[in-house]
């Protein structure tokens, strides 16, 4: 639930509006308030051979953010979320994304609050991604992030953009319980949490990364020192794991090329700690885009006409008549080298993916990914869809499904959890 932390931030933004009024400083009463309230609703073809009793599952959530003009060069962002689960009451939380005062220059960026960043240039995986906790309850794919507590410098100028940050709170990693699902396998004892420094979670963590385009290549260089978001998982019983989080030093460069209708993308990170074994990282990959992939079909009269009427159209047709059509072909490789001895699951793995995106009035998309694992044989495949209904309205779906998992350690707990989501999705 939203804790004190926020309350804090809150608490501290009102003093700042407070002085700011004192001051005379006229304020801009009206802002701006976007966001969504979703309904959920996720199948699993098998049954689960843990405590989770079910095999559908629905819940409600809501995604909102809050934009004030304080005053000059001088904003509020605001951005709560909430989640209501019918079966997994673990998965029932709440979370203050973001709660940020931002004040800029001409060169100069400051904010202080709870934010989040996002680092990355990779489809499969970002390991240069290091700033935030990922919401574990929210996706399996750690796409989706918890606010952080932070304090940030931006400068920018013809050398480049330069980012500070401190951030002197820890979040910790949240966990589905054994009557949740896709469970990972395991039970996560969080009252038993180690933390390897002695200021535990109050541990004031920094980064500083540099950015920079150069022609067709955007470039940029990180180094963060604190608390690894991604902990080790430490035997406490029989059935129980705790996370210990340990201290880190992460050195990053992640690049994107852009060629044409080709974009070149790497990402490649060093880890070391006094309980963290020296390693690299790395994610490398490609992507080509087909623009209007289909359009030769109706240049050359390869398609009969009247499949193109509106009378004849269904789904098929549909698609071959769709001249704007953008096809993407994806191809990463993920390495970690400590081999079997690393602490995630992609150490040795390929992920060839299609991107569709239709161009139609609905905006709709399409990414479909399966990655292989090169050492265990394991594959996990991936379908994420979307597109408009009406004006304000989104429907999306995600199948995540797994096989050949039996020989992988990370991935044999997840032979049963195959699962197909609808989300239907109402901005404003």
């Amino acid at each position: 639930m939203t804790n004190s932390l926020a309350t804090r931030s809150l608490n501290h933004t009102c003093r700042i509006i407070t002085a700011l009024s004192i001051a005379n400083t006229p304020l801009v009463v009206a802002g701006d308030i976007r966001g969504s309230v979703s309904a959920q609703a996720t199948y699993f073809f098998s049954e689960a051979e843990t405590a989770a009793e079910w095999q559908a599952n629905g819940s409600l959530s809501a995604d909102i953010e809050l934009y004030q003009q304080i005053a000059d060069n001088v904003s509020l962002t605001i951005r709560p979320f909430v989640r209501i689960d019918h079966q997994n009451e673990d998965r029932t939380h709440a979370d203050v994304r973001e709660f940020i005062i931002t004040t800029n220059g001409d060169s100069w960026e400051f904010g202080g609050g709870l934010g989040q960043v996002f680092w990355g240039v990779t489809e499969s995986r970002n390991p240069v991604d290091v700033i935030n906790q990922i919401d574990n309850l929210e996706s399996v794919d750690g796409s989706d992030k918890l606010g952080q507590l932070m304090l940030t410098f931006k400068w920018f100028n013809d050398y480049g953009d330069f980012e500070l940050f401190a951030l002197p709170h820890f979040r910790e990693r949240s966990y589905i319980g054994s009557d949740g699902r896709p469970f990972p396998g395991f039970s996560i004892n969080r009252n038993a949490t180690q933390f390897e420094s002695t200021d535990g979670n109050k541990h004031v963590d920094a980064a500083i990364r540099w950015s920079r385009s150069f022609d067709s290549w955007d470039l940029g260089l990180h180094y963060f020192s604190g608390t690894a978001r991604d902990p080790a998982l430490i035997p406490v019983s029989a059935t129980e794991l705790a996370p210990r989080y340990q201290q880190m030093q992460q050195t990053g460069v992640d690049a994107l090329g852009i060629y044409g209708d080709l974009n070149v993308k790497a990402e490649l990170i060093h880890r070391r700690g006094d309980e963290i074994t020296d390693h690299a990282e790395a994610v490398t990959g490609l992507e080509y885009t087909m623009v209007g992939a289909l359009s030769p079909l109706q240049e050359n009269e390869l398609l009969p006409e009247q499949w193109c009427t509106g009378e004849s159209r269904n789904p098929i047709t549909g698609l071959l008549c769709n001249d704007r059509l953008d096809i993407g072909l994806v191809l990463e490789y993920l390495w970690d080298e400590r081999g079997e001895d690393a602490s995630q699951p992609f150490q040795n793995d390929m992920l060839a993916g299609l991107r569709l995106a239709f161009n139609d009035e609905r905006s709709s998309d399409a990414l479909i990914g399966i990655i292989r694992d090169l050492d265990h044989g394991s594959t996990t495949f991936s379908l994420e869809a979307s597109t408009r209904l009406f004006e304000s309205f989104r429907l999306s779906t995600e199948l995540r499904a797994f096989s050949g998992t039996s020989d992988d350690p990370f991935l044999r707990s997840l032979a049963d959890e195959d699962f197909l989501r609808f989300e239907l999705s109402y901005f404003f």
